[in-house]
């Protein structure tokens, strides 16, 4: 799906007669695995039977990473992922998975619209979002894997939609499969000192201002492709809000991002002006913290209004990961 299908599609928000929404305080961090609470986003929860959930998210005024952005962007398409995650985990808990268990996304696909679909009139944005879980694999009752499915409103128009595949882990389980995989157990981030990376990517390079937010290494662009090492800001506390025994979504995407926003910041560049309405991962085992990751992408050859780049995530000499980034040619531009 491109993000025409979510523009042409656009849908109004129909359960406002049916379910009333609070945006008065955010729910437990818990239910969204977050330690600190500025983190959390999602102010309420309501199930509405047969599987569907109606969640409630507030985007917020002014954020240290997700605001952090040149030239600024009135919505970033990582805060609205970071939304999604949130709504997700809150539906599956809200739908029965216990409170200990997490889930280990396989893929996923996030398309938004573009900057001049989100109100821009309002001093804070409300989300509403109706999401879904169903389980695809249940053993003894137990839910162990399912299909996140949602749909999210602003302004009472659809701005985005994320669906996202995955598996139902708890904490013992992912440490005895980190072991196994490993055959050692996994380095976790709070036993990592960090230190500034001497090949750290200029800020205005990759599109940000606080080199804290910036997440690529020696980059290079050589004939129409481009490499970078994935730096670890682990001061950060937006991409490193908790320990992690593994290079998350969140940083992974981010670097994908930077990598093609490297390629659009390029004065003169034909990929200049676009903007980024969607985002794509598929994941074949975990990315570790303890050896280099690097990300690469072939820039396209030839111009087109919706431009889909494969980002590929590597380690150890394989791809391990891939991360695709949509770009869009504003009306403007056209």
């Amino acid at each position: 799906m491109t993000e025409a299908s979510v523009v042409e599609d656009l849908e109004e928000w129909r359960l406002d007669e049916d379910v009333a929404l609070s945006f008065d305080r955010t729910i437990d961090r818990r239910r969204v695995h977050r330690s600190a609470v500025s983190e959390v986003f999602i102010t309420d929860v309501r199930a509405l039977g047969d599987g569907r959930v109606a969640l409630a998210a507030q985007l917020p005024a002014y954020h240290a990473y997700y605001n952090d952005h040149e030239p600024t962007m009135p919505v970033d398409p990582l805060l609205i992922m970071e939304i999604c995650r949130q709504a997700g985990s809150a539906t599956a808990h809200e739908l029965g998975v216990d409170a200990n268990v997490v889930a280990i996304p396989e893929d996923w696909h996030l398309h938004v619209a573009e900057p001049a679909g989100w109100p821009s009139d309002e001093p804070v944005t409300d989300l509403r979002i109706a999401g879904e879980f169903p389980f695809t694999r249940v053993r003894r009752g137990r839910p162990r894997a399912g299909i996140c499915k949602q749909r999210v409103f602003a302004g009472g128009r659809q701005v985005a939609t994320l669906q996202a595949k995955g598996r139902f882990l708890d904490h013992a389980e992912q440490d005895m499969l980190r072991t196994a995989l490993r055959g050692t157990p996994p380095p976790w981030t709070s036993d990592m000192v960090y230190r500034p990376d001497p090949g750290l990517a200029q800020p205005h390079v990759v599109g940000r201002r606080d080199p804290l937010n910036v997440v690529l290494a020696d980059l290079a662009h050589d004939a129409g492709e481009m490499s970078a090492r994935v730096a670890l800001p682990l001061a950060n506390r937006a991409l490193f809000d908790h320990p992690y025994d593994h290079v998350t979504m969140s940083v992974l995407t981010e670097a994908a991002r930077q990598l093609i926003l490297s390629a659009v910041n390029a004065p003169g560049h034909a990929l200049r002006g676009r903007h980024l309405t969607g985002l794509a991962g598929r994941f074949a085992r975990f990315v570790e913290l303890d050896a280099p990751v690097t990300v690469r992408a072939a820039l396209p050859a030839s111009e087109t209004g919706v431009c889909e780049i494969p980002v590929a995530i590597e380690q150890g000499g394989e791809r391990v990961a891939e991360i695709g980034v949509t770009l869009t040619r504003g009306v403007e531009e056209s």
